[in-house]
């Protein structure tokens, strides 16, 4: 299991820095990989779809409870860092490649976390926004 998470969470930041789908398991078709966004901004979420959801209550709950118990090394960060990261970066992936790119390299950059804990705190937000 944690073999699967981590390998999940190294997709998933490698996706964020490609821009595109790293992760896909279809093996050679071409339309796999994730179409490069246009280039308008990334939706807030009141102007997003429906179907995006955030971190809330239990949810949210939930999101810090597994990054606490998973990845000790993020202790510095506070609860509400990493709920407020993590609804973004659920915003961002649904809205497209290129904003959840954008957003995994703000998040680090803000938080000043390493790829490999960023790719940590993507893959869990990621795992609780669906």
């Amino acid at each position: 299991m944690y073999k699967r998470s981590s390998r999940f969470a190294l997709c998933v930041a490698a996706a964020a820095v490609l821009g595109t789908s790293a992760c896909d398991s279809s093996d050679d078709s071409p339309s796999a990989a994730a179409p490069s966004a246009s280039s308008a901004a990334p939706a807030s979420p009141s102007s997003s779809p429906a179907k995006v959801r955030t971190l809330d209550g239990g949810m949210a709950k939930l999101y810090v409870r597994s990054v606490r118990k998973n990845y000790p090394d993020l202790d510095h960060i506070s609860d509400d860092s990493l709920i407020t990261y993590g609804n973004a970066i659920c915003v961002a992936r649904s809205t497209s490649a290129k904003a959840f790119g954008e957003q995994a390299k703000k998040t680090m950059q803000e938080l000043g976390t390493t790829s490999t804990q960023t790719a940590q705190i993507l893959g869990s937000a990621d795992a609780f926004c669906r």
